[in-house]
């Protein structure tokens, strides 16, 4: 029996924001303005792990150097997979984070934080809680990014086109989407229109 309170609303949502999330740190670059955070970069790292859409265990499982970039990865997205889970890297300012996004609910694992500064159990505690708040503002950052995208008008008419094209093989920096001075996706155009 299936608790209805614990189960995700919206299931697909996040298999869409790590698909968003490995197209975007291509097609920005690595680097992303998240509003409140600033700047932040942001890549894949060294896991990838799919899924059919109607399970959840892992059907394909790619770890090594440069996995976002393996033909086997896009493949397995051609293919109908979706991504269970991925290893993302953060930089903020001087502070650099790596963490593996985990299935429907969005779990963490993995987490990596920064060298500690702090000498001291209790310094030491403050700096740890202070850096797993910031890695959670992070992501919260990323999250709201994606769905100001996601809930625009332009998804299915620009972005989800640039991700069928990017997964096809295409370049992603050759659709990147540039939103207009105050950040409104809903007036996202191709760069390489203007």
């Amino acid at each position: 029996m299936s608790d209805e309170s614990s189960a995700p609303a919206l299931p697909h949502l996040t298999a869409e924001f790590f698909v968003w999330l490995w197209y975007a740190s291509e097609r920005d670059g690595g680097t992303m303005t998240l509003g409140s955070a600033g700047v932040c970069d942001v890549w894949v790292e060294e896991r990838l792990s799919f899924r059919v859409p109607d399970e959840d265990k892992a059907r394909a499982v790619l770890t090594g150097e440069n996995t976002s970039s393996a033909p086997e990865a896009r493949a397995a997205l051609a293919s109908g997979k979706v991504v269970r889970d991925v290893q993302v890297h953060l930089r903020r300012e001087e502070r650099e984070y790596t963490v593996t996004l985990r299935g429907v609910n969005l779990d963490l694992a993995g987490v990596k934080f920064p060298g500690h500064s702090s000498e001291g159990e209790d310094e030491l505690l403050y700096e740890r809680m202070y850096l797993y708040e910031d890695l959670w503002f992070i992501l919260q950052q990323l999250y709201q990014r994606f769905a100001s995208e996601r809930a625009a008008e332009s998804w299915y008419t620009i972005t989800l086109p640039a991700i069928r094209r990017w997964v096809g093989g295409g370049d992603a920096e050759q659709s990147r989407i540039e939103p207009d001075a105050f950040g409104d996706a809903d007036s996202a155009r191709p760069a390489h229109e203007e």
